[in-house]
């Protein structure tokens, strides 16, 4: 097995925020890989790595997360940013929390005008053999203008709904550079944005926060159309400080750091039961869970009788230590 690396390897330290609470690093010519852009910024704060952490976090608090880690963004990068034609796009439903209009509405120029926004709707459906994602329609609402590109997304495994947008963008105006923030994305799909940039020659610059994960080719949950994102898959690259911390929540498995990420903003209860679920098919002990940090109530009887009928091997899976909880 090949040793895994880390981010302090690879990278080195790029920014500060002004009272320190987030960091980014730069990330040059990763493995010397022509397939992955030469630049790469990784983002590293208190917030991103809860974030990353926060299986049992949904709903509210989940979304505002989100909302701090685009802000995060922000000031580690405006300045690199003031003076350039920037437009943002975001592709809806699942990075409208990712808005980064809030988060540069505390600068100027952007505290008297609005960042220009454009919003695209896109289907995405599973191909025939069920490996991979087809993208079938898209409704656009704005302008495709301006030298760079702001592409904001709370998750990003295969890269297909960024890759479709440019391909499309593109062909309208080209950009000089997009950026590509998120904050839980996989290197396999920013191969896949890369390919669509370097057709025409613009610059790709990719912002992970806290981590550059290694997708899996089979999610965990089974007859469900997720792949996973874990700190633990062996391809995954961020700090050995979050490493540790990420072994000891998810107890050394892979668990998925954020699951179904729409799910766990407009869902919190069926969220919670597929979190229940995956951590049950891992075998991690629930002895080992703080059920007080949860969004949701998994102990109240309401929510166990939802387990119940969902799945029973479920419920008795976790019965025992909620009985020695409650």
């Amino acid at each position: 097995m090949a040793e895994r690396t880390f981010l302090e390897n690879v990278g080195i330290p790029y920014s500060l925020n002004a009272i320190g609470s987030a960091k980014a690093w730069e990330v040059r010519h990763l493995r010397n890989d022509p397939t992955i852009p030469p630049l790469i910024y990784v983002m590293e704060s208190d917030v991103g790595q809860n974030f990353l952490l926060g299986r049992e976090i949904s709903g509210r608090p989940k979304f505002n997360m989100i909302r701090y880690i685009a802000k995060s963004f922000v000031e580690l990068f405006f300045e690199r940013l003031s003076g350039k034609e920037s437009f943002q796009y975001i592709i809806l439903r699942g990075a409208y929390p990712f808005d980064l209009q809030y988060a540069f509405g505390y600068a100027p120029p952007y505290d008297r005008q609005l960042l220009p926004t454009g919003f695209i709707k896109l289907q995405r459906v599973l191909n025939h053999n069920g490996t991979d994602w087809e993208i079938r329609a898209q409704n656009f609402v704005g302008e495709y203008q301006g030298d760079t590109w702001l592409i904001p997304d709370t998750a990003i495994a295969s890269g297909s709904t960024i890759a479709y947008f440019l391909r499309n963008g593109f062909t309208h105006h080209l950009p000089k550079q997009v950026y590509v923030i998120t904050a839980c994305g996989s290197l396999e799909g920013i191969r896949r944005i890369y390919q669509e940039c370097l057709k025409k020659q613009i610059e790709l610059i990719p912002v992970f926060s806290q981590c550059i994960f290694e997708v899996s080719k089979m999610g965990n949950l089974p007859g469900l159309p997720l792949t996973d994102l874990s700190v633990i898959s062996p391809g995954s690259i961020t700090t050995k400080m979050f490493y540790e911390k990420a072994f000891r929540r998810y107890q050394g498995t892979r668990m998925c750091c954020v699951g179904d990420i729409g799910e766990s903003l407009e869902d919190p209860v069926q969220y919670s039961i597929h979190t229940l679920w995956e951590m049950q098919l891992l075998g991690m002990d629930p002895k080992k869970e703080d059920w007080g940090t949860w969004t949701v109530d998994v102990r109240a009887k309401s929510f166990q009788k939802k387990i119940l009928d969902f799945n029973p091997a479920l419920a008795n899976y976790f019965q025992e230590i909620w009985k020695e909880e409650c």
